[in-house]
């Protein structure tokens, strides 16, 4: 996701400070103050690119599908839905209680006319590569098809269809996306259809929501206002929060973490969240086509003590999947609950069977970028895997664009560090990287066992047996150790005592129509 970078002019939250502290100055007007890290670039939810539109628009809209408090998907829009045998058609009916805020129904065609603008190749939307699973999507975004024949359409205007190229597992978790929130037909921004609406937006000052009172729920909506502050600084927004000018935090600084644990210990939230910090590996070429050294050198890396190095709340990684994620219970290395001398002992065994010794060690290049932590990880590793195997590390610092174009100069490197952040709630945008034909497979893994497991996942018809099937994929790639996980992200949010209904969740999506004051 692309970020803003625009500062709140504090000289503007005059008007804020008052409601900001939690406590309400007006019981019959209750407002919300919340961080939003930066400036949306677009409120346009077909266009939408950044974590700063896709907070607010969470508020502004409700698609067929939804997330609760704890990130899972509840119906929306969608009352009632099937889904034919073959898995490839949807026909979801709509409620007779949503309302636009104009209070015009809203009706199939109203998501029609979503679909089509964002599979427009004109419209230029970044995310509209989430509908690939719709039929003709692929013919339709590259200007081969008309937009008319997206499989999409309105049987009326309480019905709608959706038919698909292939069946898929995680469709519920793309329609609950902004890209395919229904659009009013006048294309106004002001009219939405969730809890709130726009009430004010100028450049670089606070943007206002107000009560929508004709959402189909509004009984249940606990605030009249939210006020979004874009501040870019997440030390400026730690500091308002300290002071009371801020309910909830976007972010927390990564140096703030243990004042604020020591501090603030119920108002600290860090939880798992969808993203994923490895060390990819080279098995085109040796010395790491290797398995026995593969496995040697991710036992012999000490994630607990490259966590606690960071001590920003990381959770080791034993598995390429988060915990938390929809429907899916991670798989995980067998020696993950191992002691880590006896996790030495094996990884040193390997390494010999490997061919490697004192007198004959392995030479490795490790790369990585100037931005950030990445460092202080290459140092600590490069030192555990010399100082346990004895092996010889080169580490290869490149400038970020370099970095990234050194991806496909194979010669340049052995193991590069990298990171994969979800797209949706699905085990699936983390193992799809690792297919054979994947773009983003780095490490060029190629198992006919995994893909095969991951098209059973694909075309089956109920999730439990695509989770079961994933998760075999996932023991698959790791039994292979085509790369070493690191560590998983989490989100770091503060979040005040009065607030009530926040609840960690691994999407990290927190819609205000769930938060009240307690």
């Amino acid at each position: 996701m692309r970020l803003s970078r625009l500062l709140l002019p504090f000289v503007l939250l005059g008007i804020l400070v008052a409601c900001g502290d939690g406590t309400p100055q007006d019981a019959d007007h209750r407002a919300l103050v919340r961080g939003n890290g930066g400036e949306p670039g677009t409120l346009d939810p077909v266009l939408a690119e950044d974590i700063h539109a896709f907070n607010i628009l969470l508020d502004m809209y409700e698609g067929l599908f939804i997330e609760d408090a704890a990130g899972q998907l509840i119906p929306g829009v969608a009352e009632s839905w099937r889904v034919s045998p073959d898995g490839m058609t949807y026909t979801f009916a709509l409620r007779e209680t949503a309302r636009w805020s104009n209070g015009e129904k809203v009706t199939a065609g109203d998501f029609v006319r979503a679909a089509r603008r964002a599979a427009d190749p004109a419209s230029g939307a970044t995310y509209a590569f989430l509908l690939e699973p719709i039929l003709n999507f692929a013919e339709v975004s590259t200007g081969g098809r008309p937009v008319t024949e997206l499989g999409v359409r309105a049987v009326s205007d309480e019905v709608l269809e959706i038919r698909l190229g292939a069946p898929v597992g995680h469709l519920q978790a793309i329609l609950a996306l902004p890209v395919f929130y229904p659009m009013h037909a006048s294309g106004d921004p002001g009219i939405s259809n969730g809890p709130y609406v726009l009430g004010e937006r100028e450049p670089g000052s606070a943007i206002r929501l107000v009560r929508n009172d004709r959402f189909r729920r509004n009984d249940a909506t606990y605030f009249d206002e939210i006020h979004y502050l874009p501040i870019a600084d997440p030390q400026a927004e730690f500091n308002m929060y300290r002071t009371g000018k801020i309910d909830v935090t976007h972010n927390v600084p990564d140096d703030m973490v243990q004042l604020a644990q020591a501090s603030y210990p119920t108002q600290l939230r860090i939880a798992p969240s969808l993203a994923l910090y490895y060390i990819a590996l080279d098995l085109t070429e040796p010395p790491l086509d290797s398995p026995g050294l593969r496995q040697a050198l991710s036992m012999v890396v000490d994630r607990e003590v490259i966590t606690r190095l960071l001590g920003r709340g990381e959770r080791p990684a034993f598995g390429v999947v988060p915990s938390g994620v929809a429907a899916y219970e991670p798989a995980r290395y067998a020696w993950a609950d191992e002691d880590q001398a006896t996790r030495i002992a094996t990884a040193r065994r390997l390494y010999a069977e490997a061919g490697y010794s004192a007198e004959e060690p392995l030479n490795i290049t490790l790369m990585y970028d100037t931005e950030g932590v990445h460092e202080k990880i290459a140092l600590a590793i490069s030192a555990m895997w010399h100082d346990v195997l004895g092996a010889n590390v080169k580490l290869d610092r490149r400038e970020w664009n370099y970095f990234l174009d050194s991806r496909e100069r194979r010669e340049d490197w052995d193991a590069m560090r990298f990171a994969w952040f979800g797209d949706y709630n699905s085990a699936k945008t983390f193992l799809d990287i690792f297919r054979s034909n994947s773009e983003q497979n780095l490490a060029r893994y190629s198992s006919g066992r995994f893909d095969t497991l991951m098209n059973g996942a694909d075309h089956s018809g109920n999730l439990e047996s695509a989770a079961a099937a994933m998760h075999e994929a996932e023991s698959v790639l790791l039994a292979d150790y085509a790369v070493i996980p690191v560590y998983f992200f989490v989100s770091k949010h503060m979040v005040a005592d009065s607030i009530g209904g926040f609840e960690q969740n691994v999407v990290d999506r927190h819609a205000s129509r769930w938060l009240y004051w307690q």
